[in-house]
């Protein structure tokens, strides 16, 4: 039987994909840390949202979350490499499936901006998510579901409309052609 954490999953605040940041990333593995078995605590220390090859961890929901990923994650190369003539084969990681995952790249590859297409993936990380939480309430599954909604929200915090503006500005400086 797996183990409950009755107590940690009761304390955590709620996540919403359109509020602000309610912990951080190592302030909930401290917490973690200090209550959870140390095997599970370490598996849900390993869990990188940024590294979809996942295929060897030990739980099925983590395995779900980032096959699906790298779905999105592919279906974007293909029509990447599409309007660029290139093959996609070369770039594709771990084959291609059809988990539905085409429409969500679609669109993330159409958007207007690239913090347009960062809104809509996360908008499909977070729904998927949302999936795989039915039927787990104080399990390992619950708190690995609530760290990748935190590494979402933790990343959405770092954006600074500012500074991105300054490095595309800088990008096309350096890419402009000179006019004199």
């Amino acid at each position: 039987m797996k183990e409950q954490y009755y107590y940690v999953i009761s304390s955590l605040p709620y996540l919403s994909l359109n509020d602000e940041l309610p912990v951080r990333k190592n302030n909930f593995l401290s917490v973690c840390k200090e209550n959870l078995k140390t095997t599970d605590f370490e598996m849900l220390r390993s869990i990188d949202l940024f590294e979809a090859d996942q295929d060897k961890a030990p739980l099925d929901i983590v395995r779900h979350f980032f096959s699906w990923e790298r779905e999105v994650r592919n279906a974007l190369v293909k029509l990447r490499a599409e309007r660029l003539g290139l093959d996609s084969v070369d770039f594709i990681r771990g084959g291609m499936s059809d988990h539905l995952t085409g429409h969500i790249a679609e669109e993330a590859f159409n958007a207007d901006s690239p913090l347009m297409a960062e809104n809509i993936l996360n908008k499909a990380r977070w729904k998927y998510l949302d999936e795989l939480e039915f039927g787990h309430y104080f399990d390992i599954e619950i708190l690995v579901i609530f760290f990748i909604k935190l590494q979402i929200l933790e990343r959405i915090s770092s954006f600074d409309a500012d500074q991105g503006r300054e490095r595309l500005n800088a990008i096309v400086s350096q890419g402009a052609p000179d006019t004199d």
